[in-house]
């Protein structure tokens, strides 16, 4: 058993198909260059404890044994483990499965990916936590073991869950998920920037960021309630969604930027349509094409307006990509100029 191990994996952008492939239709993702790391060492103490930097905004320590005696900066046990309902599935899910002999266990997370962007925070946490956690406890498996496993949790937590983000984690580079299958795809590198309306503001209540921390899970659920009521017409939507991921892969394979960017902006009204575009990455986007991007569109789960309009969108800048960048950030975006195609799952031992 090694007694340090280092989990290293990239971020994530949808480029094409996000909600609409939780019902089977084509996904287009890429890993981008920020990155989660978790890092899980002895502990003297038996049990897991757990520290978090800059998740949401700022850092988090608990103690997943010990009750509320260390939850900071959370008000109460409760609020805390939802903050982190992620790392603690990924434990619970691993004793369950595989039996582990915990002993103590150090767990220490850094992250440079936004938290609740639409930048696969939650699939990177997972993949990261539970790759770690398996090379530190001697488990065999390859990554697609790794993958399944941190999917598994990810299901669990949100209640529905695509793959595409946890075989970005794991994999990097770029992958299609087409019919539930995981396919790598061996495209060109973008350069997009990157706009995130978020994450959680500091002097925002503990309820509420418990509640945003977990913000996929309620958008996610808000799509299947649309879809139940509007079936007919959001089968429309979810086949065209399709059809642009694959005349999408044809745009990048030719390098054709013009129609791959035409193609951001339909799925992005696509995905308007089915209700996960708030009015703040709508601004976003309008301003990115006035300005004379190529393409823009929401990125990821998308977000809600009652619940502070959080999230992401990507931008094929053309030649105005400075004043693009201005622009999104007098909106108040974080903005990154960010590259596709970064590598997969990184680990380490005894470093």
């Amino acid at each position: 058993m090694a007694k340090k191990v280092r989990a290293s994996v990239p971020a994530k952008v949808i480029l094409f198909g996000e909600h609409f492939v939780v019902y089977g239709k084509r996904a287009l993702a890429t890993a981008i260059n920020q990155r989660l790391a978790v890092e899980v060492s002895d502990r003297e103490e038996d049990g897991y404890h757990v520290k978090i930097e800059n998740i949401p905004t700022f850092g988090l320590e608990l103690d997943l044994e010990g009750g509320a005696r260390r939850a900071y900066p959370y008000k109460d046990y409760g609020s805390a483990t939802k903050a982190v309902a992620y790392v603690k599935e990924s434990i619970a899910y691993l004793e369950e499965r595989y039996g582990l002999n915990r002993g103590g266990v150090e767990i220490e997370i850094k992250s440079e990916i936004p938290l609740s962007a639409g930048l696969g925070s939650s699939a990177a946490t997972c993949v990261a936590t539970i790759a770690a956690l398996k090379e530190y406890f001697g488990l065999s498996g390859d990554l697609e073991a790794i993958r399944n496993d941190a999917h598994h949790v990810e299901l669990t937590v949100q209640g529905a869950a695509s793959p595409i983000d946890t075989a970005i984690s794991t994999y990097g580079g770029y992958v299609l998920i087409e019919r539930n299958e995981v396919k790598r795809l061996p495209l060109a590198g973008l350069d997009l920037i990157v706009g995130c309306i978020g994450s959680i503001p500091l002097n925002m209540g503990t309820k509420k960021a418990s509640e945003i921390g977990l913000k996929t899970k309620r958008v996610v659920e808000e799509v299947k309630k649309r879809k139940e009521n509007f079936n007919a017409i959001f089968d429309y939507i979810f086949d065209a969604a399709d059809e642009i991921t694959a005349q999408a892969i044809k745009a990048i394979e030719a390098k054709d930027f013009v129609n791959l960017g035409a193609l951001m902006y339909i799925n992005h009204g696509l995905l308007d349509a089915i209700g996960v575009v708030p009015g703040r990455l709508s601004e976003l986007v309008k301003v990115s094409q006035a300005l004379g991007a190529l393409g823009a569109k929401v990125t990821g789960a998308g977000g809600l307006n009652e619940m502070g309009g959080v999230g992401s969108v990507i931008v094929l800048p053309n030649e105005s990509g400075a004043r693009i960048k201005t622009a999104l950030d007098i909106a108040g975006a974080l903005v990154m100029d960010v590259k596709t195609g970064e590598g997969g799952l990184k680990l380490e031992t005894d470093f």
